[in-house]
């Protein structure tokens, strides 16, 4: 079977509408059929939920969130925070997300997902990074590029007003990637309620974490 990511350029369109899922189904906080029929109504058929897979024992949910995402007429997606664990994604998962933080060019996520790259041990799936573009430099991102991996951007603005979708849209461009999605911070910081998004609300972003707005 041809890979998705040699027949199909996902990095030139944005992903639908989707959303980051840490700690709820480790605390209690939603089942996988709950959480799924949700997001069905919340971001429509072809949506996704990304299940963090490198912590709280989450491998043990996959089946089980894969199965309530298809139900739902969702992507089921899974997502590590740290990068080279990308190598280890499901043989079933439909998007693999990896997170980029600290400096591209050097030791950690990037270096990571890297070796993934030259070792041939990318999962034949949809790909993406998540990322601040932490000292990212002209060059660091091709080989990101030439493998399709999509660029959801850390629109943390809660944590910093500077990280606005349309700023990091740009260094994304400038990065090389045709578009980028952002992923909004909907988690309280300092006390304060999270941002307010609406202006950003046309860009099919992705809500980081589920477990902020699941109602």
């Amino acid at each position: 079977m041809t890979p998705w990511r040699r027949s199909w350029r996902p990095s030139l369109v944005p992903f639908r509408r989707g959303g980051f899922i840490a700690w709820g189904y480790d605390n209690g906080t939603f089942t996988p059929a709950q959480v799924a029929a949700w997001a069905r109504a919340r971001y429509g058929e072809g949506g996704w939920l990304a299940l963090e897979l490198d912590d709280f024992d989450n491998r043990r949910f996959w089946a089980d969130h894969r199965q309530a995402c298809h139900g739902n007429g969702l992507k089921a997606a899974c997502w590590f925070t740290e990068g080279y664990n990308i190598a280890t994604t499901p043989d079933d998962a439909d998007v693999s997300i990896a997170e980029l933080e600290g400096p591209f060019g050097g030791p950690g996520d990037w270096e990571g997902i890297n070796n993934a790259i030259n070792w041939g041990q990318l999962p034949d799936c949809r790909l993406a990074i998540i990322t601040n573009f932490s000292d990212a430099q002209d060059g660091e991102a091709d080989a990101l590029v030439e493998h399709d991996f999509h660029c959801i951007t850390e629109a943390y603005m809660n944590e910093n007003p500077n990280a606005d979708p349309g700023g990091l849209d740009r260094m994304a461009r400038a990065l090389g990637f045709a578009a980028s999605q952002p992923a909004f911070g909907l988690y309280p910081v300092g006390g304060q309620p999270p941002p307010d998004y609406s202006a950003w609300a046309s860009w099919n972003g992705a809500e980081y974490l589920v477990e902020n707005v699941y109602r």
